[in-house]
C-alpha cells in the first residue's frame, strides 16, 4: 500500500514539474484552421454536419463482423452471403457440403465393414473385413480433415468479406453524395457544380 501512495506521490510531482502552461490565444486562434473569414467557417461547419449524416447512415447500414463470422461458423458461407459476396459463399458452402458428404459416405462405408468384422466368426472373415474397414475410415478421416479447414478458412475469410463490403458501403454512400448537385436544407437550396 505504501508502495502504491509512493509512485501515486512520484507521478504527480513529475507532472506539475513538467507541466506546462495552456496558451488560450493558441487554442483559440481561427486561422490555424483556414478560417480567415466568416464564410470559410460556415462551409466548414456544413461540411462537418455533411460528414456526420454520411457516418450515420453508414453506421446504419454497415455489418458487424462478429455477427458474420458467428454465422459463419454456424452455417459456412452465411457471413458470405450476409457481406453480399454470394459467389464466395456459395463455392465454399457447397465445398463443405461435399467434403462433409464424402466424410460421412466413408466412414458409413467403414462402419459396414467393421460391423461385419465384429459379427465374423472365421479368422479369414475377421482380417478381411478389419483390412476392408481401414481404408474407408481413413478416407473419412482425410475429408473430415479438410472440411475442418475449409470451415475455419470461411470463419477467417468472413472478416474480409465484412471488412470489403463495409469500405464498399461507404465508397457508395460517399460517391452518391458527392454526385447530388442538388440540395434541399431547410434554409434552402443549395446547388455544387
Amino acid at each position: 500500500m505504501k508502495k502504491i501512495i509512493l509512485s501515486l506521490m512520484i507521478m504527480i510531482v513529475t507532472n506539475l514539474l513538467f507541466a506546462t502552461e495552456f496558451d488560450i490565444k493558441k487554442f483559440s486562434d481561427p486561422n490555424k484552421y483556414g478560417w480567415d473569414n466568416l464564410e470559410k467557417y460556415f462551409q466548414a461547419r456544413e461540411d462537418k454536419q455533411s460528414r456526420q449524416k454520411l457516418l450515420q447512415i453508414y453506421e446504419l447500414k454497415k455489418q458487424d463482423i462478429t455477427k458474420n463470422v458467428i454465422k459463419s461458423a454456424i452455417a459456412p458461407g452465411w457471413g458470405h452471403f450476409c457481406a453480399k459476396d454470394h459467389t464466395k459463399g456459395t463455392i465454399l458452402l457447397g465445398m463443405e457440403i461435399v467434403l462433409l458428404g464424402t466424410s460421412y459416405f466413408y466412414y458409413d462405408k467403414a462402419m459396414g465393414y467393421y460391423d461385419k468384422y465384429k459379427k465374423a466368426n472365421y479368422i479369414g472373415d475377421i482380417n478381411q473385413y478389419y483390412l476392408d474397414a481401414e481404408a474407408p475410415y481413413t478416407y473419412s478421416q482425410i475429408f473430415l480433415s479438410v472440411g475442418i479447414a475449409v470451415w475455419l478458412y470461411t470463419i477467417y475469410d468472413s472478416i474480409n468479406a465484412t471488412d470489403k463490403y463495409n469500405q464498399e458501403l461507404w465508397d457508395d454512400i460517399f460517391q452518391d453524395y458527392q454526385q447530388k448537385k442538388i440540395k434541399i436544407t431547410p434554409t434552402g437550396f443549395s446547388v455544387r457544380f
